[in-house]
């Protein structure tokens, strides 16, 4: 697999530059590859490196080898730069976790050679797997419904929700407006929510085709504007909030977006968090992973506010 340098100067511009310019392309790709969503598993039959158990260190000394380069969807980002720096802990080289390009940037990074890892939080397409793309998921993120703390109400019914979305509730229960913050067609923790809520499906198409609300393109872009929009409200789809922002979660018909309710099924939206490769990754790849999926990893990802998934170690209790 071919790799984008990291320690050569000239390299590592080049694919600073084509970073950027994917960054640049967000909005497109994101109507592109996400536009046509199929939902469903995200992993598929489990890669044969993963087979054997998980370790939990490389014993390899951080000078020893080249740097991993993980690029992709802004839901990943929080959990997998922790885990990231946990793997770092163990005597590996830190890996570079890039700034968001979405889910579709990713894998057409990936394809490019220019990442090693593409983050993804929506299920890879036939087309995409038959260019021999696997993904391994390794965390499952409650689909949050966000609100800036100005807003009086503590829990919302699904109804409710759709009816928010296509403007037919324009206040909050203390009189002040209503406002919703929209992410792009396509966007994982919509589609998260529309495949539980058909009319909500149908009021945020028709929504971002009437361009009634704002629209944001990245994780980072939609907390921000929760925090900063009194009456604002959104979705927010990986993990744990920062508790310095003035964003707080809302129940769903009584049942908060915990772990626990992740595991006992009861939360209903959720999208799952996944690392893809191109063909038989080499050994870097494999010991980030295996990482990620032993226990030391597992422990990240539950303090990140996220559900573990498929690793080696016995689960924590309330796990599959």
């Amino acid at each position: 697999m071919q790799r984008m340098p990291v320690t050569d100067s000239d390299g590592g511009a080049r694919s600073e530059a084509w970073l950027s310019a994917v960054l640049a392309l967000v909005p497109v790709l994101a109507v592109i590859a996400l536009g046509a969503l199929v939902l469903g598993g995200v992993g598929g039959p489990r890669p044969p490196f993963l087979q054997g158990s998980a370790s939990a260190s490389t014993g390899v000394p951080a000078d020893a080898r080249d740097t991993l380069v993980l690029a992709g969807s802004g839901s990943n980002l929080p959990v997998t730069r922790e885990l990231s720096a946990g793997f770092a802990s163990t005597g590996a080289a830190q890996p570079v976790v890039h700034v968001s390009i979405g889910s579709g940037g990713g894998i057409r990074a990936l394809l490019d050679g220019a990442i090693d890892i593409a983050l993804v939080s929506r299920p890879l397409k036939p087309e995409e797997r038959a260019l021999g793309l696997v993904a391994v998921p390794y965390a499952r993120a409650p689909v949050a419904v966000g609100v800036h703390v100005s807003v009086p109400e503590q829990d919302l019914p699904r109804t409710k929700l759709a009816a928010i979305y296509a403007g037919e509730v324009a206040t909050w229960d203390d009189g002040t407006p209503v406002v919703v913050l929209q992410r792009e067609q396509g966007d994982s923790s919509h589609a998260a929510i529309a495949r539980v809520l058909p009319d909500f499906s149908r009021a945020d198409a028709q929504a971002y085709q009437a361009r009634r609300w704002r629209v944001l393109y990245n994780d980072a872009a939609m907390d921000e504007a929760l925090a900063s929009t009194e009456g604002g409200i959104g979705l927010i789809g990986s993990g744990r909030i920062d508790p310095a922002l003035a964003i707080r979660t809302l129940a769903i018909d009584g049942i908060e977006p915990g772990i626990e309710r992740l595991a006992d099924g009861s939360y209903p939206f959720s999208k799952d968090l996944a690392f893809v490769t191109r063909g038989e990754p080499d050994e870097r790849v494999r010991d980030f992973i295996r990482y990620a999926l032993s226990p030391a990893g597992r422990e990240i990802i539950r303090e990140h506010g996220c559900l573990p998934l498929g690793g080696s170690g016995p689960p924590a209790p309330g796990e599959p």
